[in-house]
Formats: structure tokens, C-alpha cells, sequence
């Protein structure tokens, strides 16, 4: 066969691979930019087909928006396939030119594609969608038989084919439910299918890092990946840099990583984890931002006054943002004296001898630390007016649609507005002097000429007039906006939707309802247009009640959903409870619940979280933490405040055939109001059962309430082998603790020994079995005692009270290599076991917030009048447990954020808020973000906004309710 799909396949995925690996480096030249019509969707499938020999219709056009013929479309597939065209049977068509029938051929020999009729291949027809998914599956085997289609076009002959790009995410269709079976398909269409398919078995590489703006790179990969995956970690040089959000393109092909500061001259790698075995690396070197542009924004200078004009300006970086206002330029002008306003961009003139217009004169900018200049000469014209606004339509951030239920949400018209001159204005120039705003039905909504105001709609800043529209009703209403000095007018229709309404409920049975507790009841509720509804305001304006106990809808602010509660816990028997609801539209649901016996234990499950095997004479513990109870209904209960011999109270016994093998310590059998834990000793070598017993309060036993496990109890001489668990890297914090009275040691290693059984099973060694010693330079063993086995520490040549390291690291290197000796003390049998000594400082590595203060991820901050510091944001990190990369405890001030590390090194912490979203009217202001002294002013009870916390470095989200 001249086809071999599987080895061309193998040759796509390893020089593709290897293609991408050196693109992620040094930038490829791109065979698509030598043709002017190939837009950026179909670049890289362009350079795919010229890679393997396609060419375009021309020198410079590829015919990207062309119909594809048949026979081009199958010349492009046999070359991209590097089919052996030259010895392919001839297939027999008539209507193939000779020059060209080697390559249909080949397909047609390979069972890719066949003819349209006998002898007859279709070579000028032009091939449709359905057609292209044929020879495209069977170029490249794909299957798709376990899918269904979503597609309402494709008949069961094409089906195959189309499912087998479905499945593959070769195709998504034109449409949710149109695939286009029978459109034609045009070359950068075919291009792109081709492209697909080609890198459907290629592994997720990363193609190229590159800036693209002051705070933001935008990782490219070279097939589309699982963005629910992928994990990015941004580094320059050893420093790992904040990331504060990740935006994909629609293809999944591409993430811009915006970073929380921004961009410093150097190296940048990207690291991504989560599409592939490996580590998916690109690296960019950048620059710092720099000026890269000035622009002089009209030939225009306007008169200002008597004696001066002015004339607006632009100042870009090499990103092409604006940064006019943060940076600091020179004006010189011809006449007058010049100067720059940054925070307005506009360059003021003074001094003019009677000015007018018609006048020239000519204006320099200059920014000096780059020597960026532009110079233009203006002429002077009369005073900028309003002269011409359009309303572009209705914004609203959270894209709201405007109703009588989102009246309280913040709703403006975008407008543009341009003086005589053609000039674009600014939300200040609108005003009661320049404009009249009208609404033909206030009641509806209404604005007037001073709630014009500047807004940033995706990431530009944009004149808006903003509605009132906080007692909206539904209706219509025509906002005009006049210019005074044009009399041109401006209209937009304003509609105000109706409110929604429950109008349909339905009630669903519990999986279970149990006494003496809470009970969350399923519903589900429609308003009267099918469109589901969990607002609160809406789902509690139907009216519930209950026979028994009490119901409500409760608004659960943290998980921002709403919960339909059945209280029972007045209820103390067995009973059946119904519930009615009442919607606003008057329909009416019952639902009668069965409410079982309150929950109660009636046996042990298990034992979690302890060793039971030991070696003789070592002890283990069992606490209400290790056992595991369940209640009638299958569930965990817990016991923790129902030890006792009180009503309700309950006991664990634990039993033991003999006290050969085990016996309890100081008699500690029980869990009792007198102890709290069963405490059991190895005495001989061997095996024993242990059953726990449920016991009432009055210490009888609970029928079928047992359980029972195998302790093993194992000698010295019983060990067949012994291992050492692996030492975590050694924190060389000796140039801190240099004063050895003061030394509290805080960066130790446990040396922990097991012996092994025959049947593979470990024992703890107690320190006494083992001795040991390490000959590294620079490290300490500590003896044990009844605090702690063996440790290793780094000594520092404290006498000298310089705190130099005793270590011996080699040139330029942070990290040294140590070996600990364990010797078995019974049988001199001898371990070593290496370990990593490292100078890489203290940082936060984990923080676990106390479930109290943030739960989920979620939390509830009170506001004093409206106002948050950053300390009621800070004192969420009370009794939180914060550990360093070597799992030591870290101290974070409450009130400051202030981190202090084991080693007495400090660290400062921010917060960063984001995402704030308003209850009603946005009245807040937030001043110091992305400090340690962030503070907001008029928050309201219901806002919610992100607060990222920067432990020196490591970075916590957390969901902010306003509120207790």
C-alpha cells in the first residue's frame, strides 16, 4: 500500500514535537506571513501545508477564503500525507489532468477518498463539509462511533465521518446544532481541518512565550489543551512572580498570564503543569517598559483664553498602551511657554501675544531618559464645543440585561462625543453647559446632564451616561442628548424588562429527614417564561409553611445559593411533616415528609489515622479522632460531646483476649467522662485482636456494635530487613542561629528507622534499637530523649559569632549533599541514607485558614460604617496553621500581616481586591490596593469581593461577603 497513516503519524508527533521544543525558544519565520490573506486563525494551519510542500493560488494570496475544489482539496492531502504518489495504481477518472492524477491516485489506492460516479472523480466540483470529514477520517483512522451528535444536518451516511471529528475536537460545528454538511468549504477552512487532525495523537508543547504588555504574557501552544488542567507558574531567574489572572482564547490555544505587578527587564520562564508528563517550558526575555511613542493628537491648538491654547497628546510604551499619565515629558514650543499636563494629557501654552485663530505655531515633545521626540506644527483655532454625540447602547459590567429585578445595578448609555474639529472628548466636557439630557418617561428611567462619567469598558476608557433607574418600572423610555451648540440630537431606547416571578414549584422528597435535626428540602422553581429562578428576593416572596417544626428559604451568602430549610429539630419522634408552598401566582404544592428517629450510634466502622502495629515495649493510642462510628442511617457520627453516663451519653470499650501479646497501660480501656483515650502496650511478640464496643451510659454493651482489628506486635529479631525513611532537605539556617545559648533548633530532621517483617509489613524502630552518626562537615546529630528519636541539624561556627556555615557547598552552589549512618545496635547492620542540604530561605508554602473564619475558601468580613482595613482582612489569618516549605510554623501577624519565620527571618504581606461586585449602586472606594494598608470605605452588608492575600510571596484568594 502506497498509505501508511500509522508511521506518517509518528513522523507528524515527533518533528512536530521537536519543531515546537525550538520555536518555545527562538521564534520561527512563518511561511503564512508571506501571504497578505491569511488571518491569524489561519496561520499556524498554513504553515502546517507549506511546511509539506502546499502552495498558494499565488505568490501572495493562499485563497484562504476561496472555495476548495476536490481535486486541490486532494492534492493538498496526498502531499501533507507524503504518500507515495509516484507508484499508486491508476484509478481510472477521465476528468483528472495528467499532472496531476498521481496524487488522486495515491488517495484512492490508500482508501481515503473515491470518485462520484464511474470513471468520473468530480476533480472541479467543489467539496463540502460532509465530504471533507469523510477523506479526513479516513486519512487519519479516526473513530467516533461512542459519540452522539449534536448536529441536526448530518444524515446517517456522512454520520461516521462528522462524529469521528467530534469526538477527536477536530470540529465543533458552524452552530450548536449545525454542522454544514453540505456548504462548501473554502482552502483556509480545509487548512485548518487538515491541521487538527494531523496533531490529534501530538502531545501539548508550548510554542512561544511572548509579552505583550506591561503586566501580561501569552503562553502559545500548538494544538488546542484541557484548560481546566493546566497549571502556571511564572519565574524570573530564581524569583517566582505573582500571578493575578489567566485569560484563554476561545480556541483554548493560548493564555495570557497577567501578572500582579509588572514586568522588569530579564528572562521570564513559564512553566505549565497538568497537560502532559513533563513539564511544559517556554522562556521571553523582556524589557522594562520604556516610552516607544509620542504622538501630538491634532494640528489643532485650541484657544483656551486670551493668551493661551492647548492640544491634547499620547505617550505609548513599547506595548502600544498608553502611558501618558505616569510618565513625565518636555513641551517646547515656538511661541509662549509650553508645559504637560500628564494626569490630562493635554499640553498647555501660556503667554501667546493675542492669539487667534489661523496663527502657527510649532510645538516639541521630548521624553529625555529614552530621547523619544515628535514635533508638529499647530494651528490655532476657536474654543473646542460640543458639536456631535452618539449614543453607541446600554452597558452594565456584570452584562445584566436592565429589569425591575436589576434596577439597583449600575446601568449607563456609552457615548461618543466630538468638538467642531473632530476631536474626541472627554466625559468633562459634557455637561449642563455643553448638552441637554431628556427622558421621555421618567418613570422609567431618567438622567440629566451632570451624571456623565468616565468608565473602563474592557480595558478602555469610555464616556458614559449614567441611568437612574433605582424606581425603574417596566416600560420604555427615549433618552435624548442635545448639543447645544450644534443642535444635533442624540436618542437611544431605553427598556426596562418586567421583573421575574415564581411562578412554577416543584417540591422533591429528601434522601433522608431525621429528627432532632435540619433537613434541606430540593426544589425547583420557574418563572413564567420556563427560566429557572434562585434569587432570594424571588424564591422568598413564595410563601412556606409546615405542620411541624418550621421552614424557610435561607440564603446561604458564602456558597451564593439558597437553601429551602425544614427545622425539626423541636421534633423528638417519628412523625409525618407537610409542607406547603404558595407562589406569588397563586399555585399551590404540597409535599408530606417522612420524618424519621433522631440519629443515634449503633456501631463502630473502623479505626483511621493510627499505626496499631508495634514493636514490644512501644505503645499506640486510640481516640475519639481514630474511631470511626456510624448511626442507624449509615452516616459518621460523631461523639465528641457525648462521652459520658448522662441521658444520651455513650461509651467505647476496648477488649483483648489475654494481656501476653497487649495489655492496656494503667488500665486505659475505656473512653470515658474520665479519659479520653485507650491506651495499649506491646508485651510479646505476636498478633492480638482488639474489638471496640459501643456502650450506653450506663456502660451495657450496644448489640452488633462491635468491631474488632489485628494488632501485630513484633520483637527485634523477627525483622528480616531495615529501611530508612527518606530525610527531607536540611534548611542551613546556621548565619541565623549563631548564638548556641539561643538556639532553639528549629530546623531539624527526623531520622526514622523501620524494621520489616517477613510479610512486607514496617515497624517504627524506637531510637534505642539504632545509633546515628553522619561524617558530613557542618551537621549535628542530636541524641534522643523522651521528647524526640535522632536529629540532624547544620552547625554554624557559633565561638566565632559570625554564624558562618560549617557546611562545604561548592562554588556558586546553594545545595550540598550529606550522609546520615544508621547502625543497628543489635546486630551492627549498617544504613546510610543521603540527604540535601539546602540555603534556599524560609518562605510560605501553605496556609490552612481556621474553618471558622474562612470556610471553602469563603468568608464573612463586618464593615464598621461602611469601612474594611486591611487589619479586619488580616485578622482572618487568626489561627490559621501557615508552614514553610520545610514544614515548619510561620507566624502571621493578625493585625499587620507581618510573617515571621522559625529562623527569626521576617517577611511583609498585601492584599490585592479584585471582582467587587455591589449590592445596588457601587458607593465604594478602595484606596492603598494591593498593600498591606488596602482599606475600603462604603461597603454595604451582601458585597462581595476577591481579596488575594501575599504572604511574602505565596498567594491565598478569598471570597469576601460583607457582614457578619
Amino acid at each position: 500500500m502506497a498509505y501508511q497513516p500509522k508511521s506518517y503519524r509518528k513522523f507528524v508527533a515527533t518533528t512536530a514535537t521537536a519543531a515546537m521544543v525550538a520555536s518555545a525558544v527562538a521564534p520561527v519565520v512563518s511561511a503564512a506571513a508571506g501571504f497578505t490573506d491569511v488571518a491569524s486563525q489561519y496561520k499556524d494551519a498554513v504553515d502546517f501545508l507549506v511546511s509539506a510542500g502546499v502552495k498558494g493560488k499565488s505568490e501572495t494570496k493562499f485563497g484562504v477564503y476561496d472555495e476548495i475544489t476536490r481535486l486541490d482539496a486532494a492534492v493538498i492531502l496526498a502531499k501533507v500525507l507524503k504518500l507515495d504518489v509516484d507508484n499508486a495504481k491508476d484509478a481510472g477518472f477521465t476528468d483528472v489532468p495528467k499532472d496531476r492524477a498521481k496524487y488522486v491516485n495515491a488517495l484512492v489506492d490508500a482508501g481515503v477518498l473515491n470518485g462520484k460516479a464511474a470513471g468520473k472523480f468530480g476533480a472541479y466540483d467543489k467539496l463540502t463539509r460532509a465530504e471533507m470529514a469523510k477523506i479526513i477520517a479516513n486519512a487519519y483512522k479516526l473513530k467516533g462511533d461512542d459519540v452522539t451528535l449534536p448536529f441536526t444536518d448530518v444524515n446517517d451516511t456522512w454520520a461516521p465521518y462528522v462524529k469521528a471529528l467530534y469526538k477527536n475536537g477536530i470540529t465543533k460545528g458552524k452552530s450548536e446544532t449545525k454542522f454544514g454538511a453540505n456548504d462548501n468549504i473554502t482552502r483556509g477552512d480545509f487548512a485548518v481541518f487538515v491541521y487538527r487532525a494531523a496533531n490529534v495523537d501530538v502531545a501539548p508543547q508550548v510554542v512561544s512565550v511572548s509579552a505583550i504588555n506591561a503586566k501580561t504574557l501569552e503562553v502559545k501552544f500548538n494544538k488546542a489543551v484541557d484548560d481546566t488542567k493546566a497549571k502556571f507558574e511564572v519565574k524570573r531567574g530564581n524569583i517566582t512572580a505573582n500571578v493575578s489572572k489567566i485569560t484563554w482564547n476561545k480556541d483554548k490555544t493560548a493564555a495570557q498570564i497577567e501578572l500582579a505587578s509588572k514586568l522588569f527587564a530579564g528572562d521570564y520562564t513559564v512553566n505549565v503543569t497538568g497537560l502532559a508528563d513533563q513539564v511544559l517550558t517556554g522562556t521571553v526575555k523582556v524589557e522594562n517598559e520604556k516610552v516607544a511613542k509620542i504622538e501630538i493628537a491634532s494640528d489643532l491648538a485650541v484657544l483656551t483664553g486670551t493668551s493661551s491654547v492647548s492640544v491634547g497628546y499620547k505617550v505609548y510604551n513599547q506595548y502600544g498602551e498608553d502611558i501618558t499619565a505616569k510618565t513625565t515629558i518636555t513641551a517646547t514650543s515656538s511661541s509662549g511657554s509650553a508645559s504637560a499636563d500628564a494626569a490630562k494629557g493635554i499640553v498647555n501654552i501660556t503667554g501667546l501675544t493675542n492669539p487667534k485663530a489661523g496663527d502657527k505655531l510649532s510645538l516639541t515633545l521630548v521624553h529625555g531618559e529614552t530621547a523619544t521626540a515628535t514635533s508638529k506644527v499647530l494651528t490655532v483655532s476657536d474654543a473646542s464645543k460640543v458639536s456631535e454625540v452618539t449614543i453607541e447602547g446600554l452597558y452594565n459590567a456584570d452584562k445584566k440585561e436592565l429589569s425591575e429585578d436589576t434596577r439597583d445595578a449600575d446601568f449607563y448609555l456609552l457615548i461618543n462625543a466630538k468638538d467642531q474639529y473632530g476631536n474626541e472628548l472627554k466625559a468633562s466636557d459634557l455637561n449642563a453647559s455643553s448638552v441637554v439630557v431628556n427622558s421621555s418617561n421618567p418613570l422609567v428611567a431618567k438622567a440629566t446632564a451632570s451624571d456623565f462619567k468616565e468608565i473602563t469598558v474592557d480595558g478602555k476608557k469610555r464616556i458614559a451616561l449614567k441611568l437612574d433607574t433605582s424606581t425603574a418600572t417596566a416600560g420604555k423610555t427615549t433618552v435624548s442628548i442635545i448639543s447645544l451648540a450644534s443642535a444635533k440630537v442624540a436618542q437611544y431606547e431605553v427598556e426596562v424588562k418586567e421583573g421575574a416571578k415564581v411562578d412554577n414549584f416543584v417540591l422533591s422528597q429528601p434522601e433522608l429527614a431525621v429528627a432532632k435535626e435540619k433537613v434541606v428540602l430540593p426544589f425547583e422553581a420557574y418563572d413564567k417564561q420556563g427560566n429557572k429562578v434562585d434569587k432570594y428576593e424571588l424564591l422568598n416572596a413564595v410563601r412556606v409553611t409546615s405542620t411541624a417544626g418550621s421552614v424557610a428559604f435561607v440564603k446561604d451568602a458564602k456558597a451564593n445559593t439558597t437553601n429551602l430549610v425544614l427545622d425539626l429539630t423541636s421534633v423528638t419522634n417519628p412523625t409525618k411533616v407537610t409542607v406547603t408552598a404558595i407562589t406569588p401566582t397563586q399555585k399551590v404544592v404540597n409535599l408530606v415528609v417522612d420524618v424519621k428517629e433522631a440519629a443515634k450510634p449503633v456501631y463502630i466502622a473502623g479505626v483511621k489515622d493510627v499505626t496499631t502495629n508495634v514493636e514490644v515495649g512501644q505503645k499506640f493510642e486510640l481516640g475519639l479522632s481514630n474511631i470511626v462510628v456510624k448511626d442507624q442511617y449509615e452516616r459518621e457520627f460523631k461523639l465528641t460531646d457525648k462521652v459520658g453516663t448522662g441521658a444520651g451519653q455513650y461509651q467505647i470499650k476496648a477488649m483483648i483476649p489475654s494481656n501476653t501479646v497487649l495489655d492496656f497501660v494503667s488500665s486505659q480501656d475505656t473512653i470515658d467522662a474520665n479519659a479520653d483515650k485507650i491506651v495499649l502496650k506491646g508485651q510479646a511478640k505476636g498478633t492480638e485482636t482488639v474489638t471496640l464496643t459501643l456502650l450506653d451510659n450506663a456502660g451495657n454493651p450496644i448489640a452488633g456494635s462491635e468491631f474488632s482489628f489485628t494488632s501485630r506486635v513484633a520483637a527485634a529479631d523477627e525483622y528480616v530487613s531495615y529501611e530508612v525513611k527518606a530525610i527531607d532537605p536540611l534548611y542551613d539556617d546556621s548565619k541565623v542561629d549563631i548564638n548556641a545559648a539561643s538556639d532553639t533548633d528549629s530546623y531539624v530532621r527526623d531520622v526514622v528507622v523501620y524494621g520489616v517483617l517477613a510479610n512486607g509489613q514496617k515497624v517504627v524502630l524506637p531510637s534505642s534499637a539504632y545509633t546515628v552518626t553522619s561524617s558530613t562537615k557542618g551537621i549535628e546529630v542530636i541524641q534522643p530523649n523522651t521528647s524526640h528519636g535522632y536529629q540532624l541539624n547544620v552547625q554554624a561556627a557559633e565561638t566565632s559569632g559570625t554564624g558562618t556555615s560549617l557546611v562545604q557547598y561548592a562554588k556558586d552552589a546553594t545545595e550540598a549533599k550529606g550522609t546520615a549512618v544508621i547502625t543497628i545496635n543489635a546486630n551492627g547492620k549498617q544504613l546510610t541514607q543521603e540527604f540535601t542540604i539546602t540555603q534556599a530561605k524560609p518562605q510560605v508554602a501553605s496556609v490552612k485558614f481556621d474553618k471558622n473564619l474562612v470556610d471553602n475558601g469563603v468568608a464573612n468580613v463586618a464593615d464598621s460604617s461602611g469601612n474594611i482595613s486591611a487589619a479586619n482582612l488580616f485578622a482572618l489569618v487568626t489561627g490559621a496553621t501557615v508552614e514553610d516549605q520545610y514544614g515548619e510554623t510561620v507566624t502571621i501577624n493578625p493585625a499587620n500581616g507581618a510573617i515571621t519565620f522559625a529562623d527569626t527571618t521576617t517577611a511583609s504581606s498585601s492584599i490585592l481586591v479584585t471582582d467587587y461586585t455591589s449590592v445596588g449602586t457601587a458607593n465604594h472606594t478602595i484606596i492603598g490596593n494591593g498593600t498591606a494598608s488596602v482599606a475600603i470605605s462604603g461597603a454595604d452588608n451582601g458585597e462581595t469581593f476577591k481579596a488575594t492575600f501575599n504572604f511574602g510571596g505565596y498567594q491565598v484568594p478569598v471570597k469576601v461577603v460583607v457582614g457578619d
